[in-house]
């Protein structure tokens, strides 16, 4: 059974919206090339206006399970929850996350039902971008078949995957405790905290992505684009054993041709406490333990912050070199330190 999710959903840097007739020949321009239709079961090569007619007036093209991206005001794709995720992004829109971050979205509108079964996906063998997105997503695959593929006009060999609600709910939630601090999740409500603690130039001139005010709208977006997934590509949230939220920290990178990186800032009240260093080590224990694909992390901090140098070197963190490093809450780049750890500098220190 489809279960219908929100018609409109917004994202850090998409918009799933309901398709409408005039995205036609937007859709014909995307899917109608063949090094994008090759990969998908249901959609022929020719595809012209009266396809995309076609499936704008079926039920497959439905608000609520079926969203056009738009990214930039411009329909870029299109992810669908009817029957199995489903999704196809144009040709330009290739390589930039799009279809990850889309499909966060539609899988948790699918899910927000607790009525909803799990979801199932399919991708063609030798389709290895679809494959690492259903990957990042949280599918498993769970048996080989055969899938009619009409651009190509024979049977080809495909994977279907599957993610359950217990798999997608615990992708959802970030916990790990040590002595004195728990690392949790990142929720809505932690805005105004966030807003209090580092939206001051002390703090916010340490960090890059935080500027000094820090508008109500911001943190919240800033919280958005930090939600922990299941994967490397998040923050969370820094608290004492009462709950008292006192920071973030994190661990990501800003594309896949990016180092992996981490970071961290607490509000002025708790610094000096070894509160950064118990924290970190939690948090890499559990990222190294949690993802075995890190092995290099990489870390910084801008040169009038020796203190944050004195945390990364107490966990194995050596110097790599120099650079110069933007923050928004400063008007120019300022030189910073540069620093590497690797998965066995770490386990040798704990």
């Amino acid at each position: 059974m489809t279960h219908a999710g929100p018609p409109l959903i917004r994202t850090p840097r998409l918009t799933l919206r309901p398709l409408r007739p005039e995205d036609a020949p937007a859709i014909v321009e995307g899917v109608g090339r063949y090094d994008v239709a090759r990969w998908l079961s249901v959609v022929p090569y020719p595809y012209g206006q009266a396809e995309a007619e076609a499936f704008l007036a079926s039920p497959d093209a439905a608000p609520g399970v079926t969203w056009g991206i738009e990214a930039g005001g411009a329909l870029c794709g299109i992810v669908s929850t009817r029957g199995e995720l489903g999704f196809w992004l144009a040709r330009p829109a290739w390589g930039q996350g799009y279809a990850t971050e889309a499909g966060d979205a539609a899988i948790d509108a699918h899910f927000a039902d607790p009525a909803a079964a799990d979801l199932t996906a399919g991708h063609f063998l030798d389709n290895a971008r679809s494959a690492r997105v259903l990957g990042k997503l949280g599918f498993l695959p769970s048996r080989r078949t055969r899938r009619a593929a009409k651009a190509l006009g024979q049977e080809v060999e495909s994977c279907e995957s599957l993610l359950t609600r217990t798999r997608w709910a615990a992708r959802r939630r970030y916990h790990v405790e040590t002595d004195r601090l728990v690392i949790r999740t990142l929720v809505d409500g932690d805005w105004p905290d966030l807003q209090r603690l580092a939206g001051v130039p002390e703090v916010a001139r340490m960090t890059g992505s935080i500027p000094a005010p820090w508008p109500e709208d911001q943190v919240r977006a800033w919280i958005a684009a930090r939600r922990y997934r299941g994967r490397p590509g998040f923050a969370a949230a820094l608290c004492l054993s009462d709950g008292t939220l006192i920071g973030t920290l994190g661990i990501g990178r800003m594309t896949s041709a990016d180092p992996m990186t981490c970071g961290y800032w607490l509000g002025q009240p708790y610094w000096g406490r070894g509160y950064a260093t118990e924290a970190m080590v939690g948090l890499l224990a559990d990222c190294y333990d949690r993802f075995a694909e890190l092995d290099v992390i990489e870390a910084g901090h801008f040169t009038d912050n020796p203190a944050s140098g004195a945390v990364l070197r107490k966990l194995g963190f050596q110097q790599v070199g120099e650079g110069m490093g933007r923050s928004r809450a400063r008007l120019e780049p300022q030189p910073e330190l540069l620093y590497r750890l690797t998965r066995a500098a770490f386990e040798a220190r704990r």
